[in-house]
């Protein structure tokens, strides 16, 4: 690779042969000037001649950040479910761009990235501010990926930490206690509640289950579908969260005669109906068949908790309720894993980390009674 130097007025600078325009034929050159002394302009020159025999120098690009950050989420946007999608897009608009949209893609600094964890912390809480600092983080990958940047500045910012959410449980008293309340008012209410509270799935894929999904003989369930509601697209049928939550959940007798009996609603509504039931084969739906959107569960939940006088809890914690109450019962965590369609053992084990520290002290006595026997 050819490379000189020469002095300019009082200034000394260097130039490299860089190849050739692949789209013209035409000689590439480097330029880079300003050096008060030839020593340092050769010194410049031998560094910039090592990046380049060892690939890593970047060419300079003008593209800036906000244009950046879009062309990257129309890129990996198909891949996302359409819930996940409106979220990156709002973090997008709403964070991301108006903090770093104005400048190039490669003048980005850890400083920025620094400045950028600090104003989210105080604009949100740890956890907001943790799903945020990720999506920048996500571009800045794909920055690295495409050789528009070496390094990216916000790998090992360590301001934000992904704190764990916390989330409230109902022992079984509490959990019965609710569940009873409900049956009494609202038939169809308990059924989506207990379906929930007993197999541990989420509030879009109760409202997703199909009958085609369930094995009456087996009595188990094929956790295939999930509701999902935005703004673009509305409610729709889609997409499991992640591909792990493609699973199959094992239903206990009473659970499955709930199911049953939803069905034959649904059936008897149907005939009533005619053409005017729309049957997209949902179990938990309106009458006429249409799909439940998920957040029209969430006031009488609220409602039905404040009457029956449990502590509160949102929908999802019935979820997090099931997997307590699992394990608290000794079922293997791998099992518990499995049911709820954790990616492995470990996320499971990491989110209800609590319960093996509360089981600790049976343990102790377990084992110093044993031992004390001998």
């Amino acid at each position: 690779m050819k490379g000189y130097i020469r002095k300019r007025g009082n200034k000394w600078s260097f130039t490299v042969d860089i190849g050739r325009d692949p789209s013209t034929g035409k000689r590439k050159q480097k330029t880079k000037g300003g050096f008060l002394t030839k020593k340092e302009a050769q010194a410049a020159l031998s560094a910039f001649q090592h990046e380049m025999n060892t690939g890593t120098w970047i060419e300079s690009s003008s593209i800036l950040m906000k244009d950046f950050s879009y062309e990257w989420f129309e890129s990996i946007k198909h891949n996302l479910r359409a819930t996940t999608a409106e979220q990156y897009h709002t973090k997008l608009k709403n964070n991301i761009v108006p903090f770093l949209g104005e400048l190039k893609v490669q003048e980005v600094k850890v400083t920025h990235a620094h400045s950028f964890a600090v104003k989210l912390l105080d604009q949100y809480n740890p956890s907001t501010a943790h799903k945020i600092y990720a999506i920048i983080k996500m571009i800045m990958d794909y920055a690295v990926d495409l050789e528009i940047v070496q390094k990216n500045p916000f790998k090992n910012v360590k301001v934000i930490k992904n704190k764990k959410s916390k989330f409230n449980t109902w022992s079984f008293e509490e959990l019965q206690k609710f569940l009873r309340f409900v049956k009494k008012h609202d038939e169809w209410y308990y059924s989506v509640f207990y379906v929930a509270a007993y197999t541990g799935m989420r509030k879009g894929e109760v409202l997703g289950l199909k009958k085609s999904a369930i094995d009456f003989d087996k009595q188990i369930l094929h956790v295939i579908s999930s509701v999902s509601e935005t703004k673009e697209e509305g409610v729709q049928v889609g997409d499991l969260k992640t591909p792990s939550s493609r699973r199959v959940v094992s239903l206990d007798e009473f659970t499955m005669n709930i199911i049953k009996q939803i069905i034959n609603k649904n059936n008897i509504l149907k005939m009533k109906l005619g053409p005017a039931y729309e049957d997209d084969d949902l179990i938990f739906c309106h009458p006429d068949g249409k799909v439940f959107r998920p957040s029209s569960l969430n006031r009488p939940m609220k409602a039905f908790i404040e009457r029956s006088g449990v502590p509160k809890i949102r929908f999802h914690d019935l979820r997090h309720t099931h997997a307590t109450l699992l394990l608290e019962l000794g079922v293997n965590p791998k099992v518990v894993a499995d049911r709820l369609g954790h990616a492995s053992v470990k996320e499971t084990l990491d989110t209800y980390s609590h319960v093996s520290l509360s089981m600790q002290g049976n343990v102790a006595e377990l084992f110093s009674k044993k031992a004390n026997e001998n």
